[in-house]
């Protein structure tokens, strides 16, 4: 028998994990933790983060003015202790800690909020060519400066107001990051963070592991744990035997089917909880076939979403209806269109396209990926679904950084999730739908409808809550219609922890926290 050579390698990585971690007899160190990505990390630099696994690491590296409370979206204070926001909502005050240093020993600082946020700002400054940054259009588009008042109190104007905005200061891409670091590495400081979080960079061996430190000096608190230790293991399976042996302490995304069993373990901890997340195909709207609606509504009805849920995500997801889950409660838009699996609707839906004898598209999928669920599995259904109505859809398979890189390059169509890192529904609605929001940012498909996007640019101004509501329910209705995605799932989080693993909770927005978490 032949296998896969992801999947050896994957094995292989597990046999050896003794040997990169250290410990007696394959068990990770008393005073770390090990925990088992679903993928390498792409970049450990703040503003160009875009994955889940970069992410997961680089947020006990670095921190924002803003944080969140563990456990929900609630914001709390981060590097500014306390802040006031004009009446008009333009002007944002912060009052920075004080006596807090990057982990290089360099002052956090008045001047070092304005260097990072000026690096993404001015396209003629002399760093902005050490990245890309695809949140900066629609999380500081509408910053008209930054003004340093005394060395702990920065102001932040806006050319008009943006409601989430406190709220995107919570995202990693505003993340503070030691000026000096970028000075010295340039490009290269997405191999060197710097940051002022409660661990630092302590080695990174691509494809093998990724060790943290604890920061002794954090201005929080030094963590229980002195090392976190990360290990990219892309088959599930694999993630699955190093965390029953003990070679790895958490992990997720584990097989759907393994859930009972391993709730039955009494070595293990299985914690779940719904969430804000969405899994879906991205559409090409640009594509000669793709761009009539009504055939992106036959795709819809060919795929069988309950069965995937059924048969392969074992029930760890709820059918999504459109583009934002239930979790956002008064924002959630039920009464949207419904697509039922309906081949004859589908069939009927391509007979009216002119599309009656079918058509072939390409597939993108990830073999792994943050939040991706089970790609390759539910690719195989859908693929089958789809060839039910005469759509040939051809599979092509791609490893998590190099898919990243080529979802942005126009595909005809490409799996996706989206795990919000905040709770606001403009992370959801005007982030990936909107056309402001084109490659380099994640409107891939090239979705736009004029009356969404008016819309969705003015929920994001309006200052009143309530009067928010009803914008981004005609959005829902009218996205949802157009069909730029097959519709698929909200996932839930469910992550996997040995039970010497103590103090860890769920994060809503899917980071792993690690400064509460102690181990016997």
């Amino acid at each position: 028998m032949r296998i896969h050579p992801i999947r050896l390698a994957a094995l292989l990585l597990v046999l050896v994990l003794a040997g990169l971690v250290g410990g007696a007899a394959g068990a990770p160190p008393r005073d770390a933790i090990v925990i088992g990505l679903v993928a390498e990390p792409v970049t450990m630099d703040p503003p160009q983060i875009t994955d889940l696994n970069s992410a997961r690491v680089t947020k006990r590296i670095f921190e924002g003015l803003v944080g969140q409370e563990l456990g929900s979206y609630k914001l709390v204070p981060g590097l500014a202790q306390s802040w006031d926001i004009s009446r008009d909502g333009l002007t944002y005050t912060f009052r920075l800690r004080p006596n807090v240093t990057f982990h290089d020993g360099t002052p956090f600082n008045a001047e070092a909020v304005k260097f990072v946020f000026e690096r993404q700002l001015n396209d003629k400054g002399p760093y902005y060519a050490t990245g890309t940054y695809p949140y900066v259009k629609g999380f500081l588009g509408n910053v008209a400066g930054v003004e340093v008042l005394d060395a702990s109190t920065v102001q932040i104007k806006l050319k008009a107001p943006l409601t989430p905005f406190l709220q995107y200061l919570a995202h990693q891409s505003l993340f503070m990051f030691s000026p000096e670091s970028l000075k010295k590495w340039g490009k290269d400081v997405v191999k060197h963070p710097v940051g002022t979080g409660p661990f630092k960079l302590e080695t990174w061996e691509p494809g093998v592991k990724v060790v943290l430190a604890r920061h002794d000096q954090y201005w929080g608190g030094a963590p229980k744990i002195r090392q976190a230790i990360y290990v990219p293991i892309v088959e599930a399976q694999a993630r699955l035997v190093a965390l029953k042996t003990g070679d790895i302490d958490l992990t997720m995304d584990v097989p759907p089917d393994s859930l009972d069993e391993l709730r039955r373990d009494p070595n293990l901890v299985v914690a779940e909880s719904n969430s804000s997340a969405v899994w879906y195909v991205t559409l090409n709207t640009r594509h000669p076939i793709l761009k009539d609606r009504r055939v992106r509504q036959a795709l819809n009805h060919a795929v069988n979403k309950e069965a995937i849920i059924r048969d392969i995500l074992r029930g760890t997801a709820i059918v999504s209806r459109g583009p934002i889950s239930p979790v956002y409660g008064p924002y959630y838009e039920e009464n949207t269109a419904r697509y039922p699996h309906d081949l004859e609707k589908a069939r009927a839906l391509l007979k009216d396209a002119g599309y009656a004898g079918g058509f072939e598209l390409g597939f993108l999928v990830p073999e792994s990926g943050s939040g991706m669920q089970s790609p390759v599995e539910m690719a195989t259904v859908i693929q089958a679904n789809l060839a039910q109505i005469g759509v040939r859809a051809k599979i092509q398979t791609m490893e998590w950084g190099a898919y990243l890189r080529k979802y942005l390059e126009q595909p005809d169509m490409a799996e996706m999730s989206w795990n919000p890192s905040i709770g606001d529904p403009d992370h959801m609605m005007y982030m990936l739908l909107s056309s402001d929001r084109f490659p380099p940012a994640f409107n891939s498909g090239y979705y736009q409808n004029d009356r969404v996007d008016d819309l969705l640019r003015r929920a994001r101004t309006t200052l009143d809550e309530k009067a928010r509501v009803p914008l981004y329910k005609e959005a829902q209705k009218l996205v949802v219609e157009d069909a730029p995605w097959i519709f698929v799932d909200h996932g839930k989080q469910v992550i996997v922890h040995r039970k010497r693993v103590q103090g860890f909770k769920l994060h809503p927005n899917f980071d792993l926290v690690l400064t509460p978490v102690w181990l016997p």
